[in-house]
């Protein structure tokens, strides 16, 4: 008989589960239940957390931080008179109309659930304890450094994609032992049939400058509008911008651009579906942080600058990656210009220091620590290790410099003087 993974994903986190499962489901050997947040969750929450969330990256950065650090893994117990504590209740049978998650949970009692958000890890850890489940809960971790939120003692393991994250747990006493390291998992790679002269007429490039892919992420940021002005005035490039729906930059832009006379090869694409086509034809990337468009961009050996991020997680993975040699900071026009220029001469480099680490999709070595846990052998030992040897040895031969905020100019305040009546 089968085995059961449930895969329970946010629309935050939803890249690497969504591979998974398609993967899985390909591989034939686990029956697969993947449910986003609209599938498990009842309440209004969640939605006002995610509404929040994209609200304060785009409007208000300082407040971001805060707000991603809202919702906690970590599982608190009553206790009671003796100190000692007190196991949850179940929920009596009318409750359970309203517990969607918990009903879910007791449906499937699978094998193996997969999180990849702190909410879910919360849930999965109180399901299984109020109604005895049997199976085993993970947490897949894609970013290049920990979010403490995420650490949870009573789960039954970690999937992480770097040893930094590693430590982090270990430091914050996770059992090293129930700590695996593997590459991202990521969708497999659509083919393309045309030729890049094809493709490049598709986005309406029609000269033979290099083509430089801008990409801020899901909810994009202040960060995104300020990198595509500052390379709004370079010469002998194309600037592919990706929108990912939010049309709200291309109008601020061209507002911009049109008041200050700027007319350079930039180029709009509304939809992330065209963003294997931009690979395909792209000579370097502009990205946010996002774990996701970096780790394409490494494994494609598309030169990799960093813009700024409003989020800390993604700024720890900003230092990670251009302390390792991985990347290059551009968070600013003066960086941007550095980085271009280094690019043209270090791309081989470049392309040997990433090989040593990011070579390849964690679909497979995730689909291969499940079936050893399934015949109770441990992965760390018979299969991973060759992964944290990799990343020791990294040698950070083309480091620049690690992301910081630009001080800011000294600004003169004003002083008001009232009188005395």
């Amino acid at each position: 008989m089968k085995k059961t993974v449930l895969i329970l994903y946010s629309d935050r986190y939803d890249a690497s589960a969504l591979a998974l499962r398609d993967y899985l489901e390909e591989d034939g050997k686990y029956d697969i239940i993947a449910l986003d947040e609209k599938a498990y969750d009842n309440f209004k929450w969640l939605k006002f957390y995610n509404e929040l969330y994209k609200f304060t990256y785009r409007k208000f950065p300082t407040l971001n931080n805060v707000v991603v650090n809202l919702p906690t893994a970590e599982v608190k117990h009553n206790k009671d008179s003796d100190g000692n504590e007190v196991a949850f209740k179940p929920d009596g049978e009318f409750n359970q109309r309203f517990r969607k998650f918990d009903n879910i949970a007791m449906r499937f009692d699978a094998d193996y659930v997969i999180c990849t958000s702190q909410y879910t890890i919360r849930k999965a850890v109180i399901a299984k304890e109020k109604y005895h489940l049997q199976g085993k809960i993970f947490a897949l971790l894609t970013d290049y450094a920990l979010q403490d939120n995420f650490t949870n003692h009573f789960l039954d393991g970690y999937f992480v994609v770097t040893k930094r994250t590693k430590d982090a747990l270990i430091k914050n006493g996770i059992d090293e032992k129930n700590i695996y390291i593997i590459n991202m998992p990521l969708p497999t790679f659509a083919p393309i049939k045309r030729t890049q002269e094809e493709v490049r007429k598709q986005f309406d490039i029609r000269n033979d400058l290099p083509v430089v892919i801008v990409a801020g992420g899901k909810y994009g940021s202040k960060y995104i509008y300020d990198t595509i002005k500052s390379v709004g005035d370079i010469e002998g490039y194309n600037f592919l911008v990706i929108l990912n729906g939010n049309t709200a930059i291309e109008k601020k832009f061209l507002r911009w651009s049109k008041k200050n006379n700027v007319s350079n090869n930039i180029y709009f694409v509304k939809s992330r579906g065209d963003l294997n086509k931009a690979y395909y034809i792209a000579d370097s990337i502009i990205s946010a942080p996002s774990t996701l468009y970096c780790y394409e961009a490494i494994l494609r050996k598309i030169p990799l600058i960093l813009m700024d991020s409003s989020n800390n997680v993604e700024r720890k993975n900003s230092k990670y990656l251009v302390s390792g040699g991985f990347a290059y900071s551009g968070i600013n026009r003066k960086r941007i210009d550095i980085a271009l220029e280094k690019i043209k001469t270090e791309r081989e480099i470049w392309a040997e220091v990433c090989e040593r680490y990011f070579k390849d999709n964690g679909c497979e070595q995730f689909v291969k620590c499940l079936d050893l846990l399934d015949e109770g052998r441990d992965p760390n030992e018979e299969y991973l290790n060759y992964v944290e040897e990799v990343e020791e040895n990294v040698e950070p031969e083309i480091v620049d410099e690690i992301p910081v905020k630009e001080e800011k100019k000294n600004k003169v305040k004003k002083k008001f003087f009232f009188k005395k009546k």
